[in-house]
This record gives structure tokens, sequence and C-alpha cells, in this order.
């Protein structure tokens, strides 16, 4: 897990990642922004979903949801924050993780097919979470 240095989420602990550049798939970016913020070489990840949202502190958008097998040893110095592995328990209930990671945490976690997992906000609060079905045609590799 990444403590945040900088907005959005400054002072929240939430997973590694970072924008899709161009002519990259989701797959190839999330493999390159583990690399670079933790130095781990991962060879493999799997696509748990999507993460939409309107209304929080930064434009709407959205992130794809990766997991991974944990890979051997400590990860490498952050510029974006400190790293640190974290139990499970404690990431899905702790306050000082960013909150929509215990909606959708569970069914990530646990392996479950991928869905879209979209969060409205208002004043930094969560309004309404729903999950449901992927857009239709949505490209990951």
């Amino acid at each position: 897990m990444l403590h945040r240095l900088r907005p959005p989420n400054r002072g929240l602990w939430n997973g590694v990642g970072g924008r899709i550049e161009a002519g990259e798939s989701p797959l190839a970016a999330c493999l390159r922004e583990v690399r670079e913020e933790t130095g781990y070489r991962l060879h493999a990840a799997r696509f748990a979903g999507l993460l939409t949202w309107t209304g929080f502190e930064t434009a709407d958008g959205g992130v794809y949801l990766f997991t991974a097998q944990a890979p051997q040893g400590e990860p490498a110095a952050c510029p974006e924050g400190a790293l640190r592995w974290q139990p499970r328990s404690w990431l899905l209930s702790s306050a000082e993780v960013v909150s929509n990671i215990r909606h959708y945490g569970p069914e990530v976690l646990a392996g479950a097919a991928p869905r879209r997992h979209h969060f409205e906000y208002r004043d930094g609060e969560i309004l309404r979470y729903r999950a449901g079905e992927l857009p239709r045609g949505l490209q990951v590799e």
C-alpha cells in the first residue's frame, strides 16, 4: 500500500498506480507503474474490475483495478509516499485507507469476476455505491 503524500487522497493509504501513457494498454500501464513506484517487476497481473467516480476531489473518471501475486522482498523507496505491506483486515477496515476500498475490496481480493464499481461523492463523502457490469468492449490488454 502507498501512503499518499499528494492529492488526491493525500494522507491516506491506497494502492499504487498512475496514468496510462499513449499507446499503452491498461495492463502494460499497471506493470510499468508497479515497477516505477515499487521496484517490483511483475510478469502478470489479473484484471479485477473498473473503479469509476463522480463528484470527487478530482475530475470525474476511473481507474482499472488489477491484482497480482505478492512479490518477495521489500519495495523500493517511492517519491509518491511510503510503501508498506498491510494486513488485508486492516486494509478493509482502517480509517487511514481510502474509503471506497472497503466497498469493492472484499470482492476484488476474493478473486470475483471483474465488475464496474461506481461511486458518487459529495463534499468528500460517498453518497452512493453501486457495482454492475463492465462497459461493453472494454479492453485491458
